[in-house]
């Protein structure tokens, strides 16, 4: 039986590890510091952006302040659940193909 290429181990583990990254780097930012922006519709100059404040939101709420996270974005306390299942259905995919190699 052929080893699994670099495109099946890609394919297995891309996707949470970036999801997971992204959520520990969301956890670990400080929410009342002031840096610079990498909102693409921020650099464009538009005045209204979505998503800006989720990351401040995720933030706040793996410290455990709720209502703060809440009101810097309402859609936070939804992105970390969220986040996390996906990562765990990614996982449980994961081991599944695994067994059925063997």
């Amino acid at each position: 039986m052929r080893s699994p290429s670099y495109k099946y181990y890609f394919f297995l583990h891309f996707e949470w590890a970036v999801l997971a990254a992204a959520l520990i780097l969301m956890a670990l930012i400080d929410p009342s510091a002031e840096r610079a922006s990498f909102c693409i519709i921020d650099k464009f100059g538009f005045t209204f952006c979505p998503g800006c404040g989720l990351g401040r939101s995720v933030a706040l709420l793996f410290r455990g302040e709720v209502t703060a996270s809440v009101s810097m974005h309402p859609a936070g306390i939804l992105a970390a659940p969220i986040l996390l299942a996906r990562i765990m259905s990614i996982i449980k995919r994961n081991n599944n193909l695994t067994k059925e190699m063997k």
